[in-house]
């Protein structure tokens, strides 16, 4: 029999009332296409109350980052160490997130255990502090990666993604399968497998290799995602993972959607890559397309919750990944 390394310690769960604490670890949170207002007001909606770091209060605009990386790293563990704050919500991706690993007390995150949301570039954030603690986290919907206001279609789906991860924040266990508008996942290897989980977009993933931050893969779930990557470059990253035994030694791997770079020439899909790369190393139960975190249309993203840090069963065949246990306690 498999023995599964278990996490050590898990976030509380979420209630009505809780207190959301908003932060930006990586990129500033007013970009011209986001509408952090929009989100925060949906998030006091549902019941939560919101409290803002000194990350998203002031902003500045220094190269691609909300501040300097004191700053920032300051913000996000202000967020652990306030006994009112029951979560740490991440604004919005970009780029950053490496930076802070090195200055992150994971000391004190192991023993103030709160979960982190959001997705893109916090992959770096909540793989670190999995490998180092083992606190689990969610990749799910951010407060300024909103849709345009006006598309009804779009709140519909971001609608849908947010109560789903309050769902999952509030303590329930889940069955995550394929939404009803698609994406349609494909199966790459059949069968069904269990682990915990980890991963998120690809690039910081591997960008995670060779480091003291990278989460051991061995009997785990992988999930991968990512946005305008050619192909020669996603080819590129899952040979490091493969030189790295990260896809050798997983019990099962999800995909994302991997939508295709719009300037697209003469090279393979995506989809092709990744289904060539994967067989050629592993039979794990595999499967792409599920929603999460970048996919989706002119409606802005599918972002379905992925719970990291978590045992998960996969099946491959239907495109589902089921929680075996909940994230939050």
């Amino acid at each position: 029999m498999i023995n599964y390394v278990k996490y050590s310690i898990k976030p509380r769960r979420l209630r009505p009332g809780s207190t959301i604490m908003l932060v930006a670890p990586a990129s500033f949170p007013q970009y011209p296409s986001m509408n952090l207002m929009l989100g925060i007001q949906l998030l006091k909606k549902i019941g939560f109350n919101v409290v803002l770091g000194k990350s998203v209060r002031e902003s500045w605009v220094r190269w691609h980052l909300s501040g300097p990386d004191d700053i920032r790293t300051k913000d996000l563990l202000e967020g652990f160490k306030r006994s009112d704050v029951d979560a740490i919500w991440c604004v919005r991706g970009g780029a950053g997130s490496l930076r802070l690993l090195n200055m992150i007390d994971y000391d004190l995150v192991r023993e103030n255990p709160k979960v982190i949301v959001g997705f893109s570039d916090i992959t770096a954030i909540q793989n670190a502090i999995y490998s180092m603690t083992g606190l689990p986290s969610l990749q799910g919907p951010m407060p300024s990666v909103t849709p345009k206001p006006g598309d009804e279609i779009g709140w519909a789906r971001f609608k849908r993604d947010l109560e789903l991860a309050v769902k999952i924040l509030t303590g329930e266990t889940l069955e995550l399968k394929p939404t009803e508008d698609g994406p349609y996942p494909k199966v790459i290897n059949h069968g069904r497998a269990r682990g915990s989980i980890i991963g998120g977009n690809l690039t910081l993933f591997t960008l995670l290799q060779g480091t003291p931050y990278r989460p051991d893969p061995g009997n785990k779930v992988l999930f991968l995602e990512d946005i305008n990557e050619e192909a020669y470059r996603v080819d590129n990253y899952l040979t490091v993972l493969r030189l790295n035994k990260a896809l050798s030694t997983v019990n099962a791997i999800v995909y994302g959607e991997f939508p295709e770079p719009e300037d697209k020439g003469p090279h393979p899909s995506l989809e092709e890559v990744i289904i060539e790369d994967t067989r050629g190393v592993t039979g794990a139960p595999s499967f792409i397309g599920y929603p999460c975190c970048h996919g989706g249309d002119e409606h802005g993203y599918n972002v379905y919750s992925v719970p990291i840090g978590i045992d998960v069963e996969v099946d491959a065949d239907d495109g589902i990944m089921t929680m075996i246990e909940p994230l939050t306690e």
